[in-house]
């Protein structure tokens, strides 16, 4: 039997290195938005959609699953066996 397939975006390393540029860069991007913007009620815009994108950087980093584990989900949900199951 063959060893199974470690894909790097599951690993720990390769989730913090996305989500610690993904978060630096959208701070440089919001300090930039902040600096250009006037009016309080588009800063207040700029401020939810930075919350937002936190909160999903996080869900993303903690749960890290990749589209194979999504799809096995799902497909557990439906009641669909996956392929090559016998049951």
């Amino acid at each position: 039997m063959s060893e199974p397939l470690r894909l790097p975006e599951i690993q720990w390393t390769w989730r913090r290195i996305f989500t610690y540029v993904a978060t630096l860069l959208s701070c440089v991007g919001v300090g930039w938005a902040i600096a250009k913007i006037d009016s309080a009620e588009d800063l207040r815009w700029v401020a939810l959609a930075l919350v937002g994108l936190q909160a999903l950087l996080a869900v993303l980093y903690l749960t890290g699953a990749t589209v194979t584990d999504l799809a096995r989900l799902a497909a557990a949900r439906a009641g669909i066996a996956p392929k090559g199951d016998p049951s």
